[in-house]
């Protein structure tokens, strides 16, 4: 049998946020928001890999040297993942004629 994964350092709301120098407002926000966090009861829990996906989500995007705006393919979490695919196989409703 193959050997279980080690579970990541776990870090409740305050010690995530003060991690990512933000609000405990905002780091909720943003776990929920990306999908990147999880819930107990009405505490929220943020992994290490919860943290490195909001902040890679956080990321700048690159500008030219005309200062304009490059298209990047941003980064996709698991669940954002997901979910563009859930929405992409959804059976289309037919219109009413």
């Amino acid at each position: 049998m193959t050997e279980p994964a080690a579970l990541d350092k776990i870090y409740t709301t305050d010690e995530a946020a003060e991690r990512l120098r933000v609000s405990r407002r905002t780091m909720i926000k943003l776990g929920r928001d990306l999908g990147s966090c999880s819930m107990i009861g009405r505490d929220y829990f943020f992994s290490e890999r919860d943290l490195l996906d909001i902040w890679q989500a956080q990321r700048a995007m690159p500008t030219s040297s005309q200062g304009r705006a490059v298209k990047v393919k941003g980064f996709l979490s698991d669940i954002q993942r997901q979910q563009t695919l859930e929405t992409l196989t959804r059976k289309k409703r037919r219109r009413r004629q």
